[in-house]
């Protein structure tokens, strides 16, 4: 029954806001436009998962909202709790998104593993073109005095 809680109240943190609720204008409104800026890029790029992006700028970006205090926008208790931890959210994917094109630049670098597939790929590729030549030159009367060889 505690793995089902736990399943339950992590299931509802994914769940969506009502859209029918209306965040505070007033407290909306007395952010910065600068922060507004920030928060809306932050967003956008986190929501562009597969671009690459300038790496600084990301962290510049998930820096930016792990130093916001407070809510910048929801008022209640709970909802103010809730943009504090979704603002964290944004900010982890971006983390996230510095990880994983740092982890993908290492593999298509400098990573050993990959690059002996890759050769290994390679000179079984080239074996089989080299045999369906030779099967192709077979096939002619006379053979290829193409002297590919």
């Amino acid at each position: 029954s505690c793995i089902l809680l736990s399943c339950v109240s992590t299931c509802a943190a994914f769940t969506s806001v009502s859209t029918n609720r209306r965040y505070n204008t007033a407290l909306a409104s007395s952010v910065a436009a600068a922060d507004e800026d920030t928060f809306y890029q932050a967003v956008q790029l986190a929501e562009a998962g597969e671009k690459k992006i300038d790496l600084d700028e990301l962290d510049r970006l998930a820096t930016a909202l792990e130093q916001v205090e407070g809510c910048q926008f929801e008022e209640e208790g709970g909802l103010c709790e809730k943009e504090i931890q979704d603002r964290l959210d944004v900010a982890e994917v971006l983390r996230l998104q510095i990880e994983l094109q740092l982890r993908l630049d290492y593999l298509k670098n400098a990573n050993l593993f990959a690059e002996d597939v890759k050769k290994e790929h390679d000179r079984e590729e080239r074996k089989k073109f080299k045999a369906a030549l030779e099967e192709n030159r077979n096939k002619s009367p006379g053979g290829s005095d193409l002297g590919l060889w």
